[in-house]
């Protein structure tokens, strides 16, 4: 197969409290002392997109936080409340910068939405769909079922804002059986193995990590599986999961993946040691 190439698109910024990216509980009353968290007490986080250049499409995976959340390019509590509440504006404290929003890093690279063949969405968390309504012109949207039915969950409700994503011609798939993931649940996108939705579960229920593979390498796109480095090494799952023990499952197929002699590359969308802006395979 000819060449794809994975072009990494900061498109945004997140501040978690110190609990909620290494490890602390998770629950209502740990969730409360994150969004109280001062900034001091916060880790800044990137929030990645990706566009893929396959030879069967252009694919951008996610679509960042919005520049509807910061029109000045800086936080704004009263524009990201707007969108998605203030007791999730008080615990993400969503920003974008200038010339950073999806259909802003598009139009830098030449690009509209209309050029985009799929957009496919990993879950419907805010800091991944604040930009969806940017894409309005793309030619396909995709979600896993799995997703698309807890969002009604009264958790998710709170997390995931329907204003963000309802309005939006979003198609969904169902996980079929496969050797992938800590489900065994994943969705071949082409019939060919070279681009597999796999499903692992913990951050949400419907989670969609993306292997894009080539010949016999391969880069997993892992969405929040893990949302960086540390959790990774530490094998310590976040305390932003809504199941913790799901999620420690998904963390060692992240650490397993990374040990075959194929891996390129584990991407986290939040790793705030990432450097790379394109891997090509």
């Amino acid at each position: 197969m000819p060449e794809i190439k994975i072009h990494l698109l900061r498109c945004g910024t997140i501040s978690l409290s110190h609990d909620a990216l290494f490890g602390g509980k998770t629950g209502l009353v740990s969730t409360l002392r994150g969004a109280a968290a001062p900034l001091t007490d916060r880790v800044p986080l990137p929030c990645y997109c990706y566009l893929i250049e396959h030879p069967k499409g252009l694919i951008l995976v996610d679509a960042g936080v919005g520049r509807a959340f910061s029109p000045s390019g800086v936080f704004d509590a009263k524009a990201s409340a707007s969108l998605i509440g203030a007791p999730l504006t008080a615990y993400l404290h969503p920003s974008v910068e200038n010339g950073m929003s999806i259909s802003e890093q598009l139009s830098r690279r030449g690009l509209k939405s209309e050029d985009l063949d799929l957009v496919l969405l990993t879950h419907l968390d805010a800091d991944h769909v604040g930009g969806l309504h940017e894409l309005r012109g793309a030619k396909r949207f995709l979600l896993s079922e799995d997703e698309y039915y807890w969002s009604c969950r009264a958790v998710y409700k709170l997390r995931q804002p329907c204003a963000l994503w309802m309005d939006m011609p979003i198609e969904r798939f169902w996980y079929r059986g496969s050797p992938l993931g800590t489900n065994r649940w994943a969705y071949d996108l082409f019939d060919d193995e070279s681009v597999m939705l796999i499903n692992l579960p913990g951050h949400t229920d419907g989670l969609c990590a993306v292997m894009v593979r080539n010949g016999g390498r391969f880069a997993l796109l892992a969405s929040d599986a893990a949302l960086c480095r540390e959790n990774l090494e530490t094998r310590t799952p976040p305390g932003f999961y809504f199941d913790r023990e799901l999620g420690k499952k998904a963390l060692a197929y992240l650490c397993s993946l990374h040990a075959e002699s194929g891996c390129e590359a584990i991407l986290l969308s939040h790793d705030r040691h990432e450097t790379r802006e394109t891997i090509s395979l």
